[in-house]
């Protein structure tokens, strides 16, 4: 299973595995524990867990204009 996550730092979504500990947010390289990270969706695959990131991204563009 994958989590989508929120990084507490610079709020940006990435997908990580559900048996890890710890995340390293690829945008602005913090080290979150996943214990306190926000958890925005849980996935099936990586697929899934991308597209929610999309479907995320797009919603949040949207309400900048």
């Amino acid at each position: 299973m994958y989590l989508v996550v929120s990084c507490p730092k610079c709020g940006n979504y990435s997908v990580v595995r559900d048996n890890v500990k710890t995340h390293q947010c690829p945008y602005c390289g913090y080290v979150m524990r996943i214990e306190e990270a926000i958890i925005i969706a849980r996935a099936k695959n990586g697929r899934e867990a991308r597209e929610i990131i999309l479907k995320l991204k797009t919603s949040r563009e949207l309400r900048r204009v």
